[in-house]
């Protein structure tokens, strides 16, 4: 996939036609079938979630931890975004979760936080093999400088009704008597501090958590040298949260992401399971379908490496799968591959006890994106939506989750 390409349509994407309301009026799509629009899973599946959404609202429970790991579809976060939103508001806000500084790193990131940088910042994202030096963490990007007057600072924007002011920050970054120290602002004025002194020897799931002294929607963190041996800094995301019980929804993304990208990083899984995971959504195999080369043994071995390596980080989690979407080769061609794509996730699922959503037979299976097209739901690669076209497939996705929360609940009840 050529990332140029790549990036220019998901650029396009933020001045694509405005975001639908809440119709979930599927009868004007006659190329959706609404009437598969569900979660498949087995008695095993999602009852760990089931019955930790049952804590939460009976308020025996804090919070419910979601992940959904994905490509360019989740680090543009409009799917994603959705998601979290309704969930949050209707099961509580416990926070914006994981963010990243993607515009340091020099890449789009998500139109709901804005970071910004000064210093010599270098970036690498889970599917280059350069710049050297720069391992991969939790979400899916590293982040180094070897400037030691270095800064960067992040701020999030409210969601809908909902307010994502956090006091508490847990940041991973490397660790070792080579790094610099952090100093992360911890009042909006800049008077309040705290000194993160990077003198271990632990490398990879290196984390330390910040109070504010106040709620807070911006934070500013400066690299400082205090010894001759410290020569860089590196960065792999913060997790943003509030006090309050409800979902904290964590969104991992990085464009043209494989499931075997992130098997072969570096610090991805440790970092990972630091994360506690209740459930974990894994939304990839758009790039592999891409591939003129695929092969469905090697996705499948890919698939279940990326099982095995979550489970012994995270064993308390759920697991949901989603088919991707169907997609045109050079703008024009049908591709069979995600056909074959799609039938491996879903045996997948089966096998390691996982839920399931078939997005791709929903949106309407082989050849239906050009109708996605036809009514600007999709860019001109027909490959990504529009923001309307995203808006759709989380209604989508959301009234088959919402469901299966339900009927999960139903049967817990005494």
């Amino acid at each position: 996939m050529n990332v140029r390409k790549l990036l220019t349509a998901i650029i396009l994407i933020a001045m694509a036609i405005p975001a639908f309301a809440q119709s979930a009026n599927y009868d004007v799509y006659p190329f959706i079938n609404a009437d598969i629009d569900t979660i498949s899973y087995d008695s095993t599946a999602l009852k760990s979630f089931f019955v930790k959404m049952k804590e939460l609202k009976e308020g025996k429970r804090k919070n419910v931890v979601i992940v959904q790991l994905g490509d360019s579809h989740i680090q543009a976060d409009f799917f994603s975004g959705w998601i979290r939103q309704h969930l949050q508001q209707q099961y509580g806000n416990g926070g914006r979760g994981l963010v990243f500084p993607y515009r340091v790193a020099g890449t789009n990131e998500p139109t709901n936080f804005k970071s910004k940088g000064t210093g010599d910042w270098k970036g690498r994202r889970c599917v280059m093999v350069s710049p050297s030096g720069i391992p991969i963490g939790v979400s899916g990007f590293g982040l180094r400088t070897t400037d030691s007057a270095s800064s960067l600072s992040l701020q999030v924007k409210d969601g809908d009704n909902l307010n994502y002011t956090f006091d508490k920050m847990v940041f991973f970054h490397d660790k070792g008597p080579t790094c610099y120290n952090w100093v992360v602002y911890t009042s909006a004025d800049f008077k309040d501090s705290v000194v993160i002194k990077d003198t271990g020897h632990v490398a990879g799931v290196a984390t330390d958590s910040v109070m504010f002294k106040d709620t807070v929607r911006e934070f500013t963190m400066c690299t400082e040298q205090t010894d001759t041996s410290q020569n860089e800094a590196l960065l792999f995301g913060m997790v943003l949260t509030n006090d309050k019980p409800g979902i904290i929804y964590h969104t991992i993304g990085a464009n043209g992401a494989r499931f075997r990208d992130y098997n072969t990083s570096e610090y991805f899984y440790q970092q990972l399971g630091e994360l506690k995971p209740d459930l974990i959504i894994v939304s990839l195999g758009t790039n592999e379908a891409f591939a003129r080369n695929f092969n469905e043994y090697v996705f499948k071995d890919d698939i279940d490496t990326m099982f095995a390596n979550i489970k012994k980080v995270a064993p308390q989690t759920d697991f949901l799968l989603t088919a991707p979407n169907d997609a045109m080769r050079g703008h024009r061609y049908k591709n069979k591959d995600i056909i074959d794509a799609v039938a491996t996730l879903k045996r997948a699922s089966i096998e390691h006890h996982a839920a399931f959503w078939d997005f791709y037979h929903i949106m309407g299976g082989y050849g239906s994106m050009p109708k996605w097209y036809m009514k600007h739901l999709c860019q001109k690669d027909r490959l990504h939506f529009t923001v309307g076209g995203y808006t759709l497939q989380a209604e989508l996705f959301y009234d088959a989750l919402n469901k299966a929360i339900k009927d999960g609940l139903d049967k817990l009840a005494p």
